[in-house]
């Protein structure tokens, strides 16, 4: 089937009817007066070509015409859908979204830095599969297994700590929503890269962790604040106008709550890091999951179109030159 990746330039097909039409008002015209003088066998035995001629030569214009217009649309074939098999690993990174990820002990803020470095990791991956889960007081898968990073990328660009309706952070929801999301296919290449502070507001994640390890899940944690700790800051139409209280009034201060996290990873045979401790954390991740076991994934893609505007533009070209030779071509009397 043939593709064109230019077909707009196709509208310019309809100067043809124009042109034919306009040289046909002349010719009536040019008749008439001609019909004053001559008589048609008269005229024809005189001129430099016959009718026979003359209609060949305005069929070879028109068609020449066609052809180049239809050249410059850029007609192509080979748009097939080709199957690719790849090696990789299924990766679900569950982002927390609760209102503490907006703490700015860490620039620009916890969400935002943690959203920096996924989008790190999304930019390193070759051959694997990613899907995302935002959480807070509840879990929701944003985006599904897929090879497409590009989607990925939009969909995590929407996350934010206005996502979801419920807030709190429910760790343990996260890791068994993003455990479900992967295929049941075996006891392989399935990793989760959790990126929180470390709030827990369900204290059940250790039943959470047997539940993904049993699964063949490994979890990865990546600490996102610091010890010290930071207001959470209210906000009014984008504005910070306060800071979260206690019943006391008093300004809390959210801190990186690291043996949830350290938990969780050690129950599944991952790792934890804390984001400040190192300067690619991300990648220092990608690399241990680099280690693991590859799976072999199917997809499709299409494949290259193999342009044709060559043929139709030598075709048209030929018939201009094939033309001028015949319109040079005196007629033997």
């Amino acid at each position: 089937m043939i593709e064109l990746s230019n077909s707009a330039v196709l509208w310019f097909l309809l100067f043809i009817p124009t042109f034919m039409l306009l040289r046909y008002i002349h010719t009536r015209k040019w008749e008439k007066t001609r019909s004053r003088y001559f008589m048609d066998n008269t005229y024809y035995r005189i001129a430099d070509k016959g009718k026979p001629i003359l209609r060949l030569s305005l069929f070879m214009e028109y068609a020449a015409l066609f052809l180049i217009i239809f050249s410059l649309s850029g007609p192509g074939v080979g748009r097939e859908i080709r199957e690719l098999k790849r090696e990789g690993v299924d990766i679900i990174v569950a982002l927390d979204l609760s209102r503490s990820m907006s703490a700015a002990d860490i620039s620009p803020s916890r969400i935002q830095r943690g959203k920096f470095e996924i989008i790190k990791l999304i930019s390193s991956l070759k051959g694997d599969r990613i899907g995302l889960v935002g959480f807070a007081g509840v879990a929701h898968l944003q985006c599904p297994l897929t090879l497409d990073h590009r989607a990925a990328r939009l969909l995590l660009d929407i996350m934010d700590e206005s996502l979801l309706p419920v807030q709190g952070s429910a760790l343990a929801d996260a890791i068994r929503i993003s455990t479900d999301a992967f295929p049941d296919d075996g006891n392989k290449h399935k990793v989760i890269i959790l990126v929180s502070d470390g709030e827990d507001h369900e204290r059940n994640i250790e039943d959470a962790a047997k539940y993904a390890a049993g699964k063949g899940v490994t979890i990865y944690s990546l600490g996102v604040g610091t010890l010290s700790g930071a207001p959470i800051p209210v906000y009014n139409k984008g504005q910070i106008t306060d800071y979260k209280r206690d019943k006391n009034g008093s300004v809390i201060i959210s801190h990186l709550q690291e043996d949830a996290l350290w938990r969780i990873s050690d129950l599944t045979g991952g790792d934890y890091i804390r984001m400040t401790d190192i300067q690619n954390p991300m990648n220092h991740i990608y690399t241990m999951i680099a280690e693991l076991d590859k799976k072999e994934f199917k997809t499709h893609e299409f494949g290259h179109i193999k342009q044709l505007y060559q043929i139709f533009l030598s075709a048209g070209l030929f018939l201009l030159l094939l033309n001028g030779i015949i319109s040079h071509k005196r007629k033997k009397i």
